[in-house]
């Protein structure tokens, strides 16, 4: 009975990794979604410090056209008063230069918002550049990385379904139909659950001690009396050597 426990567990081991597996290969379409909304962000990002350059260049330019412009109304308008004869001539002359230099000195102020807002543009951009120039290049190897990890996933799901085969193969067929059955009943799957500390890790139930004596001899499948799963107990002897065989050699000279 124990080399039975043995392959149930080892049974509920892969069951619980084919779950796992298939888990993350069903949220592979979101999760490459994620990666490509990560990088079209950036690029959205990147695009609109570009567009705020840009606008800021051209209507700093066009700023400027106007200041030329005002300017020379402002000297005609100066001529205009140093030939006028007459008071409504001299009056018109004043208030058109008045008015082109007032307009001069909000273009000018806005000129300087622009400027402001070019050298902020700039300055970001700047900061990204290094960004900028491999974003595509690692845009694709993200999506290749990915790519490559979901396809070692499917054939290690493709190995633990195999492997489950052959150990649900090797199985008593009252066992295998009970494990069916437990695990189609529980929500979880997990049909198979260590029996520590005198209760049952899957549901948390305390166990009677008579009940714990029969799991620790492992002579026959004993099942929780709150949640059904068939328990084990892991020696403390097995414990010990699964730790030894996962520490690293070392030498002592």
């Amino acid at each position: 009975m124990k080399a039975e426990l043995q392959k149930l567990i080892a049974l509920q081991n892969l069951d619980t990794t084919i779950r796992k597996l298939e888990k993350d290969l069903e949220a592979i379409p979101e999760r490459r979604a994620e990666i490509e909304r990560e990088f079209d962000q950036r690029a959205f990002e990147i695009r609109a410090l570009e567009t705020r350059r840009d606008e800021a260049k051209h209507v700093r330019a066009r700023l400027e056209n106007e200041v030329v412009e005002q300017k020379g109304r402002a000297e005609r308008a100066e001529r205009n008063l140093m030939s006028s004869k007459k008071q409504d001539e001299y009056t018109a002359a004043i208030r058109e230069a008045d008015a082109a230099r007032k307009q001069i000195s909000t273009l000018e102020t806005q000129i300087l918002e622009q400027l402001e807002t070019l050298e902020q543009a700039e300055a970001a951009l700047n900061e990204r550049a290094a960004e900028i120039a491999s974003l595509n290049s690692d845009r694709e190897a993200r999506l290749k990385a990915f790519d490559d990890e979901t396809g070692l996933q499917s054939e290690h799901l493709k190995t633990a379904k195999n492997e489950r085969d052959q150990v649900f193969a090797v199985l008593p067929k009252t066992l295998s139909g009970q494990y069916g059955r437990i695990s189609t009943r529980i929500r979880d799957g997990v049909a198979v659950a260590e029996a520590r500390n005198r209760s049952c890790t899957a549901c948390f139930m305390s166990l009677r001690p008579q009940v714990m004596s029969e799991i620790r001899r492992g002579e026959e499948v004993i099942t929780c009396d709150n949640c059904g799963r068939i328990l084990y107990y892991v020696h403390s002897d097995s414990i010990k050597a699964d730790s030894a065989s996962a520490q690293p050699n070392v030498v002592v000279n």
